[in-house]
């Protein structure tokens, strides 16, 4: 499986990173990242497919799977009229969510009912709703905030 650029910047620096600042690091930070450089190796799992006609056979790990999702949604299921809206945190708050990460999911379950309702008190329909908690920016800064994207 060809190694992307991420990935390659983490084999090439997270241990360094880890022995320098390790005792800095959440376990859970440590755990995710060792997650993410174990992602597409055999020996964690994979699934074996075989042509039935010429016998060729492949294998792929669940990344593969996510991204066909990813697809799905974007060529199938978005392809409705929709709405994106994105809902953050201010940034003076964000050490609080840090803190108290248990608060993300709530924060993800009331945009969720704030779009809800705005549909069905301003339109009177319920609308399909698919939500995504991020907790970091394009910076790879904490910045928690989710995206929505839903149609009537």
């Amino acid at each position: 499986m060809e190694t992307n650029v991420l990935k390659q910047i983490f084999i090439d620096h997270w241990k360094p990173f880890v022995k320098k600042y390790g005792k800095r690091i959440r376990p859970s930070v440590l755990k995710e990242v060792q997650k993410f450089l174990n992602c597409g190796d055999p020996k964690n799992g994979f699934k074996l497919f075989v042509c039935e006609g010429c016998h060729h056979t492949s294998t792929t790990c669940s990344c593969s799977e996510a991204e066909e999702w990813s697809r799905i949604m974007n060529e199938e299921v978005l392809q409705v009229n929709h709405r994106h809206v994105t809902f953050t945190i201010d940034e003076g708050l964000r050490v609080i969510f840090q803190k108290y990460r248990r608060m993300l999911k709530e924060f993800m379950n009331e945009a969720v009912r704030l779009v809800q309702e705005w549909f069905e008190k301003k339109l009177k329909v319920a609308p399909g709703i698919i939500a995504g908690l991020y907790t970091f920016g394009s910076h790879l800064n904490f910045d928690p905030h989710v995206s929505y994207n839903g149609g009537e």
